[in-house]
């Protein structure tokens, strides 16, 4: 679960139901004259996290793109007996430039949460070098962690720009595979660390009331490995044969490059949490209508 809150705190397509694996990590073209996909250049996308069947939290995506930057802006608040019990409101936003051979260049990254049991906030800027400077309160001593070293922090990427750069990663026609391979290298202004990408093939998602999307999208399993800054009891006591992974589904939606997370699936100590998407508006243009009454029971996924 922990993925899934660096994901979206940091953020967040369509794939036509006769897509089929070719080889792994790659998606058969749907025709060799397929029209060439379109860039997503703004987006607003909604999700709901959900922990013991109910809901968590609501999370909001807002993204803006052009030629040579990119802006996301997140917020999040937590819902039903999660607020009346530990109310959290989180605003984030980030900036970046991209390159022209495509690659996604952080240069600020801004988060500010307010709850019942702490307020937090951090403030980082990336210099020419590709060293990020990071502001954050309460500080990094009051929470018995030490400071990442410069070496560390130099040329990752915040949270927010990780998830997009790759979602963004998509390619001009119906044959590029979905981005589920590589790692990424992550700095949040407190923690370093590495998610690990795989591909897992296609999946059917059933339709249910949780969420905007049904049909077929490309699973991936993602795997976190702490670098440096945790505190150093969880350094302690971590283990790689202990991390349990985090499932994410992509779809590309029709006409478009980028292939956008529909569902997540990630577990703690404490629960297990499933994201889904609930809304998507794409250039201007609904692609998927907003979710209305939820019901309790969810289907299972259904593997091909």
């Amino acid at each position: 679960m922990r993925i899934v809150v660096a994901v979206l705190a940091g953020p967040l397509l369509l794939l036509p139901a006769t897509l089929a694996l070719a080889q792994p990590g790659t998606v058969a073209p749907l025709s060799p004259i397929a029209p060439p996909r379109a860039d997503v250049s703004r987006a607003e996308i909604g999700f709901g996290l959900y922990a013991l069947g109910a809901k968590g939290l609501d999370m909001q995506l807002t993204m803006r793109r052009d030629a040579e930057d990119l802006q996301v802006e997140l917020a999040m608040r937590t819902a039903g007996m999660v607020d009346w019990a530990m109310r959290m409101v989180m605003t984030g936003q980030s900036a970046a430039r991209i390159t022209q051979d495509g690659r996604v260049m952080p240069v600020r990254y801004t988060t500010d949460s307010d709850g019942t049991w702490s307020k937090r906030l951090t403030r980082m800027s990336w210099g020419a070098d590709g060293l990020p400077v990071a502001e954050v309160f309460p500080p990094n001593d009051e929470d018995d962690r030490e400071e990442v070293p410069d070496l560390l922090k130099r040329d990752t990427l915040d949270p927010t720009m990780a998830l997009v750069s790759r979602v963004l990663r998509g390619g001009p026609d119906a044959a590029s595979a979905p981005p589920c391979e590589g790692s990424d290298a992550i700095y949040d202004g407190r923690r370093r660390y590495n998610l690990h990408f795989s591909p897992l093939g296609p999946e059917t998602l059933k339709p249910h009331n949780r969420t905007s999307f049904s049909g077929t999208a490309f699973k991936c399993m993602v795997k976190l490995e702490p670098v440096a800054g945790y505190s150093r009891k969880y350094m302690a006591e971590w283990s790689e044969k202990d991390e349990q992974p985090t499932y994410i589904w992509l779809a590309q939606p029709p006409g478009f490059s980028a292939w956008l997370p529909v569902q997540m699936e990630g577990s703690s100590r404490m629960a297990a949490a499933k994201t889904w998407i609930n809304s998507a508006k794409l250039n201007g243009q609904d692609w998927l209508k907003p979710v209305g009454f939820v019901r309790a029971d969810v289907p299972n996924t259904v593997t091909q």
